[in-house]
């Protein structure tokens, strides 16, 4: 799924749906493992099987137990992957750690109580109140409004014979928007149950533990959510990003949404941060573990050569918003993404102007001027 701006991130993301609870339970299988060192594994739900944006969860399985960094959206998702750990060891899950407080990284807290009584989860202090001003109410909402509009839709292609936009009222169409109609309903009834479990332990800044002979280190950092937590295993030399770092699915093309927030220069300070870390893997929020740090010091350049030209353009008056967004030119950046292509996509363009705008507020301590 594309976006581009994460306030859309919280307004839309759960219209997709989920499969509906009468369909199969899809198999274990269906997760994509990856072992990235002794005893650590990267599982990836396909947004097929989680209808959402395949939040990375990984996995540590140390001397006594099991530390777990973050949880998926979907509680029947999160069974997948406890039944996976269970594959792997008899060893229980001691401790949880959620990068941020976007429900795709925390939903599934619920589940790894129940499996494992006592458990401890780690988030910042600052997450961790995010995450209590968010009811279920706030988590569903969009996808009742969805199923209602997609609902008047279909009813109208059946007496009109025609869609919104003037096609053809398909029997294929017709199964699309029914399928779509389930898969939401299906979503709302799973998520709207769902308890919120927050965190029991909160830092501010750094958190070091160890769970027998391996080292944990945390570290508060700003992504696409403030007060968002980084793990680095020193031993490993693997860090894992949650969303300060997001790659799309196939692992090409630019950073698939902004922030929320409009602290884009914390956000690459984050960043360098990582970058001078003595790193062998990356592990990005969303999409494949990467083996060196190439597309991190790339989407640190794009960051930072937008915050450059944005301060520029509002050094030398230009004011509007949509004026300083056609001064900035990163096109030879966004085009390193996706080698063999001769120009920028039209979604790219739309991911730059969001970052844009939300330069300019930083840069005008939260004002967002008119266009």
């Amino acid at each position: 799924m594309h976006r581009f701006i994460i306030i859309g991130f919280l307004l839309s993301a759960f219209v997709l749906g989920a499969i509906s609870p009468a369909a199969p339970q899809p198999a274990v299988s269906q997760l994509i493992k990856e072992k990235l060192a002794d005893g650590v594994y990267l599982f990836r739900a396909p947004e097929s099987l989680d209808r959402w944006t395949a939040t990375n969860v990984v996995v540590v399985i140390n001397d006594a137990d099991v530390t777990v960094f973050d949880s998926n959206t979907r509680p029947s998702t999160t069974r997948l992957v406890i039944g996976e750990i269970r594959a792997l060891t008899d060893k229980p899950v001691r401790t949880l750690i959620n990068s941020h407080w976007h429900m795709d990284h925390w939903s599934g807290n619920d589940e790894f109580v129940k499996a494992f009584p006592g458990i401890q989860i780690i988030a910042t202090a600052r997450t961790r109140d995010y995450m209590k001003r968010m009811g279920s109410g706030f988590l569903i909402e969009s996808s009742r409004q969805r199923l209602a509009r997609t609902r008047a839709a279909l009813d109208e292609a059946k007496k009109s014979g025609k869609l919104s936009d003037g096609a053809p009222f398909t029997a294929a169409a017709r199964r699309a928007m029914e399928e779509d109609i389930a898969q939401t309903a299906g979503f709302v009834d799973e998520m709207a149950p769902l308890p919120r479990v927050l965190p029991n332990l909160a830092f501010e800044d750094r958190l070091t533990f160890w769970r027998g002979s391996r080292e944990f280190r945390l570290f508060s950092a700003t992504g696409d959510a403030t007060g968002s937590t980084v793990l680095y295993l020193p031993a490993e030399k693997i860090v894992v990003t949650g969303d300060v770092l997001v790659s799309p699915p196939s692992g090409s093309g630019p950073p698939p949404w902004t922030t929320n927030s409009f602290a884009i220069s914390p956000w690459v300070a984050s960043l360098k941060e990582i970058e001078a870390l003595d790193l062998a893997l990356i592990v990005p929020g969303q999409g494949p573990a990467m083996h060196d740090k190439s597309y991190l010091s790339r989407t640190i350049r794009l960051f930072s050569s937008i915050i450059g030209q944005v301060h520029a353009s509002l050094e030398r008056g230009v004011f509007r918003p949509d004026e300083v967004i056609a001064t900035v030119n990163v096109d030879s950046i966004g085009l390193e993404y996706t080698p063999g292509e001769t120009q920028t996509s039209e979604a790219f363009k739309r991911w730059v102007a969001s970052v844009t705008r939300k330069v300019i507020q930083e840069s005008l301590d939260g004002i967002l001027p008119s266009d």
